[in-house]
């Protein structure tokens, strides 16, 4: 009996009616989380500060990819598609990129390989800057909204994948119907579901875009062609009516630039601001779609832009506005947040400072004036911001006296903001990118090729440690962990995915 209730609460939590992995509401679909790169799930069924005291948080499964580092780079962050319903019934899945042109979709309730799909594309020699392979992560359709990753309560109806049969040759039938339709001129209405539910974009080492089918991994039209090839590109997002990605390092001769496609004109239009000068380090995007484009160390022609933070037009990538504070690279992508009715936005320097700038205005007339700024002296990865309590948090990776992750509290004062140092980890060796989950900090020690990497909970109050992984991670890590629904998932340099959560509770007799 115990058996036959155990194998019913599977299905009841294929369904979406109760599972520990089934926490409800929006996807993990880009790197940073959302389109803000907040890494920042605001609620989760049973991720808590309260819980994680609680025994149960553990290694759920690992998977083993077929897929070779480029140098230190071999897995993206994952992107996830909880409660999928494709004519294979339920499913739910985490996709990640692989460094040597592959993308692969696990199903993580089961912690099985669904489908693995290689790439053609040339993979040429590659360095530390220019590692030669497939570098930009996978991405799921983005909303643009101030994204309240995991705020919808649990039970929420699954998404529906449309499935129709076309024309061979002449791409998904949805989309032909939408451009018969007249649905390319102006906003007009969404995005077909290939360019919605059912697609996961994918930037192949050739500079190709891929759509594929996230229930096969096949593609449901035509690739496109979006940069040239061999880039160091990073940042791919779809926000459901253009595609981005940045490049950096000039590698295989790439412009270092932002890039562009509206995806909902017949002809693909690609657009790009090239900097003539620094890496672009990352973007991130307005609740209206404008882009902050943060870049690194260039040449200081007229014609060159580096060291800055630029604000940049949607539809055309021509610069607006920027924030320079001096001939000094930025080093994290911009994070996007709201703090007493304004958008904000913290991006960090190889000067050691944090800088917070007026998303309306950075760096004011002078385009050297920030809203604050403070020593963080911030290190490897991306920086990660929550809001608790009215309270606004930024967190970063972070060297000095010794490498951790440190917290920084958002003060607004009388319309003057600062920001102060609240608390510092733990030592970890390279800490990445940490990811918030309703209010507990997930924290990757990264390692290196002597020492593996560890995953650390934090509570989020006080940074001290609640959980860690151990010695159950046998590589080192270069991305964060990410993911929703109470899982959480981390490749290693060994192409090994690892999933951690609680695990489903078989039913009593």
């Amino acid at each position: 009996m115990a058996h036959l209730a155990y194998r019913f609460l599977i299905g009841m939590a294929a369904a979406g009616i109760a599972s520990a992995q089934f926490g409800g509401g929006p996807a993990w679909n880009v790197a940073g989380g959302d389109a803000q790169r907040t890494s920042w799930v605001r609620t989760d069924a049973n991720i808590s500060a309260a819980n994680m005291q609680k025994p149960g948080f553990r290694l759920l499964w690992k998977v083993k990819l077929s897929n070779d580092a480029r140098q230190d780079y071999s897995l993206s962050q994952a992107v996830e598609f909880p409660r999928y319903i494709g004519y294979r019934g339920f499913r739910s899945y985490a996709f990640f990129e692989g460094a040597s042109n592959n993308a692969v979709a696990i199903d993580s309730d089961l912690g099985r390989i669904e489908w693995a799909h290689h790439f053609d594309g040339a993979l040429p020699n590659g360095t530390a800057a220019c590692p030669g392979g497939m570098t930009a992560g996978v991405s799921r359709s983005t909303p643009l909204t101030d994204n309240p990753l995991g705020t919808v309560q649990p039970g929420r109806a699954a998404t529906h994948a449309l499935s129709a049969v076309g024309e061979p040759h002449e791409g998904a039938v949805q989309v032909t119907q939408f451009f018969r339709a007249g649905g390319a001129s102006g906003r007009g209405p969404r995005p077909p579901a290939a360019y919605g539910s059912n697609a996961l974009f994918a930037l192949s080492s050739d500079g190709l875009l891929h759509l594929e089918y996230v229930s096969n991994g096949e593609d449901s039209e035509k690739p496109i062609r979006f940069i040239p090839a061999s880039a160091n590109a990073s940042g791919l997002i779809f926000n459901e009516t253009e595609v981005y990605v940045s490049t950096k390092n000039n590698c295989g001769g790439v412009p270092n630039a932002v890039w562009a496609i509206d995806m909902l004109s017949p002809e693909k239009k690609v657009y790009s601001w090239k900097t003539n000068g620094g890496s672009v380090v990352g973007t991130a995007f307005a609740t209206d779609g404008t882009v902050y484009a943060s870049t690194g160390d260039g040449d200081y022609s007229p014609a060159a832009f580096s060291d800055s933070v630029a604000v940049l037009d949607r539809k055309t990538l021509a610069m607006k506005d920027y924030f320079t504070p001096a001939k000094s690279a930025f080093t994290t992508s911009p994070m996007v947040f709201a703090l007493n009715g304004k958008y904000l936005i913290a991006a960090a320097n190889q000067d050691g400072h944090i800088y917070l700038l007026d998303a309306a205005a950075p760096g004011g007339a002078d385009h050297h004036t920030p809203l604050a700024s403070i020593a963080a002296n911030v290190t490897t990865g991306e920086m990660a911001t929550w809001e608790a309590n009215g309270t606004r948090w930024i967190l970063a990776p972070v060297s000095g006296s010794k490498s951790a992750v440190a917290a920084f509290k958002v003060v607004d004062a009388g319309g003057k903001s600062s920001l102060q140092q609240a608390w510092v980890s733990r030592d970890m060796n390279m800490p990445q990118t940490p990811t918030v989950v309703n209010g507990v900090i997930f924290a990757v020690s990264g390692g290196d090729a002597q020492h593996n990497a560890v995953l650390y909970a934090l509570d989020g109050a006080t940074g001290k440690d609640v959980w860690n992984s151990g010695a159950t991670i046998t590589s080192y890590a270069r991305t964060g962990v990410s993911g929703g629904s109470s899982q959480l998932y981390l490749g290693t340099h060994d192409s090994t995915v690892y999933a951690f959560g609680f695990p489903l509770v078989p039913m009593g007799e």
